[in-house]
């Protein structure tokens, strides 16, 4: 613990047992043909996203060889890319695994026809990319930032917020997805919304998202028996869980002199404002902004997603805890800036309205959180509506959300 923190505060330069980055020539293509790569399957190649880095305004070429990868295998057409940067065709890119036929919204309230793939596009590449880190940090290896650069830089610059889009990407991939690997995205997402809230400048928000998106690299390093257990983890168990921020730092060490707050963030995303976190114990002000968001992010993700020992809360429900019996764990201007921006009633979620009828949201209204609209789907005696009906609720003051309703209890006819 004494040594990663040394190298949080800045006392060490380098973790003894960890080289410093590779310069060689070798090392030098290595890096180009991952930026490449990244490049292509998102078709980003207008972007000069080293420029967005200190020190390096060198434009990577993206005409180069690239070999075949198959980094995690998912239902989606790959992102990885074999020749040159195909389009990802409309039809695959829009099929999930949970997609339900019988109540999509209606196209009025979709986004803008290619945005929507778009999106899915970035969050599918992005866990490409987890799993790849997970892989090299597994092996010993090590494994470059650029690609992270890109999706972060896509998050930033979407056309359209995609904070709402995440619940419904998430249940999409719910039975093929892998916790750590689609948790640190959605951390990114949600954590990205909070500081840019609190008007970080371009600088701050690219080393912000890339300590949201790797803050929890070190449970790389734990077994997955351990991880996946479903009962409670022994205390030896725990303990090594909680040794997740201090393998972190160790892991990231390479790039501690270039990002040392993204550095400083992952070590102590888990302190909790009351004192009750871990690896220092760390109150209040001395945990860092970064960390403080990422804590707070996390916490809500981790509430609302199956995980082996637990089941998840509703999006509302998890909300209230976090002002509620969770309030003292995290700064009161934190929590608010969260509560600013991350929806109770995110789109695809479903709710029950005061007149007993049950919608999926479709849409969120920013003026007026609580008043989304929603798609109504079944009426007050569970009967499936035929056709379904849109209700934007700030036009009915009547009309209000009551609760939120799992997948799981929705009405069988």
């Amino acid at each position: 613990m004494a040594r990663a923190y040394d190298l949080v505060m800045g006392k060490k330069k380098s973790l003894t047992n960890v080289e410093p980055q590779d310069e060689s020539a070798e090392q030098t293509e290595t890096d180009e043909a991952a930026l490449a790569e990244a490049r292509l399957s998102l078709r980003l190649s207008e972007i000069d996203i080293l420029k967005l880095k200190s020190g390096n305004q060198q434009e990577i070429p993206i005409d180069i060889e690239i070999e075949e990868t198959n980094v995690i295998e998912t239902t989606q057409a790959s992102l990885a890319i074999e020749t040159a940067a195909p389009e990802l065709p409309m039809a695959t890119a829009t099929q999930t695994p949970s997609e339900r036929q019988d109540d999509q919204p209606i196209a009025e309230a979709t986004e803008e026809p290619g945005e929507d793939d778009r999106i899915r596009m970035i969050y599918v590449a992005a866990k490409q990319y987890m799993g790849h880190v997970r892989n090299q940090v597994r092996k010993g290896e090590s494994f470059q930032l650029e690609p992270a650069l890109i999706y972060i830089n896509n998050v930033l610059h979407s056309s359209h917020d995609m904070t709402s889009q995440i619940y419904q990407l998430t249940v999409d991939y719910e039975q093929e997805d892998d916790y750590y690997l689609s948790s640190p995205i959605n951390t990114l997402v949600y954590g990205l919304k909070v500081a840019q809230r609190m008007g970080y400048s371009e600088s701050k928000l690219i080393e912000f998202g890339l300590a949201a998106l790797l803050h929890d690299i070190g449970m790389f390093r734990i077994p997955d028996n351990i991880l996946n257990k479903a009962g409670r983890p022994s205390d030896s168990e725990m303990d090594l869980i909680k040794s997740h921020p201090e393998f972190a730092v160790e892991i990231m060490a390479p790039f501690a002199a270039r990002y040392p707050k993204m550095i400083r963030a992952v070590y102590e995303h888990q302190e909790r404002a009351n004192g009750q976190g871990y690896p220092r114990g760390l109150k209040g002000d001395e945990i860092c902004d970064y960390a403080q968001i990422i804590g707070i992010c996390d916490s809500y993700e981790a509430m609302t997603h199956h995980r082996p020992h637990k089941k998840p809360l509703l999006q509302s429900d998890s909300i209230k805890e976090l002002i509620g019996s969770r309030a003292n764990l995290f700064e009161p201007r934190i929590t608010k800036m969260f509560l600013d921006e991350i929806s109770m009633y995110p789109i695809g979620s479903y709710v029950r309205l005061n007149n007993r009828n049950i919608g999926r949201v479709v849409a969120t209204n920013k003026t007026n959180p609580m008043k989304p609209v929603v798609n109504l789907i079944f009426d007050e005696k569970g009967i499936k509506l035929d056709p379904p009906r849109m209700v934007d609720l700030r036009s009915h003051p009547v009309l209000n959300i009551e609760d939120s309703v799992s997948v799981e209890d929705l009405p069988a006819s």
